[in-house]
């Protein structure tokens, strides 16, 4: 069901599958951060009680938190909770607000360039990863395999890309209102 935003327009809501998408990965995150957080006090843990750590913590977090940034970018992006310049932005959007939408569609735009980037350049180390079983640690001691992590940086990267395609077209509709 469509609803008007600021400009009047009709948008799609929040129930548009891609949402849901951006949501769910959002979720994954969250989840992931949880885990993350009760496997780091079970380290403390067993290290204060037992004299022993567990194996592969730090391994798992450093690669962790690269997968749940990716996991939670295009929701951050989403809900304006990625850092741009709004000091110059919302006062263009107020004083000219064709010239703003349209700084803003630029922006959106260049993001939607540099998450192909990323995406195009990480997807083939994550083929290779795939194909040669590649894992992440010390053999003997503790391993990760290394695809899951590639993997869901290309799928963060290509999942803010659209998000940031979809900004960028509701920009250059608003832009398109203006006009007319």
């Amino acid at each position: 069901m469509a609803s008007p935003d600021e400009s009047g327009l009709r948008v799609r809501g929040p129930g548009t599958y891609f949402d849901r998408l951006v949501v769910a990965l959002n979720a994954l995150g969250s989840v992931w951060v949880f885990c993350i957080m009760i496997l780091v006090v079970a380290d403390v843990a067993a290290r204060y009680l037992l004299n022993r750590p567990i194996t592969g913590v730090p391994l798992v977090i450093t690669m962790s938190l690269i997968a749940i940034a990716f996991l939670q970018l295009p929701d951050a992006l989403r809900n304006g909770r990625v850092t741009r310049n709004e000091a110059l932005l919302i006062p263009l959007l107020e004083s000219k607000p064709r010239a703003g939408l349209a700084v803003e569609a630029l922006f959106h735009l260049m993001g939607v360039f540099l998450m192909a980037l990323l995406a195009v350049y990480v997807a083939p180390m994550f083929q290779k990863a795939w194909e040669t079983e590649s894992f992440l640690g010390s053999r003997g001691d503790f391993t990760l395999p290394e695809w899951p992590f590639k993997f869901l940086i290309v799928l963060g990267a290509v999942v803010t890309g659209l998000q940031y395609l979809v900004m960028c077209w509701r920009d250059l509709r608003k832009l398109l209102a203006l006009v007319r």
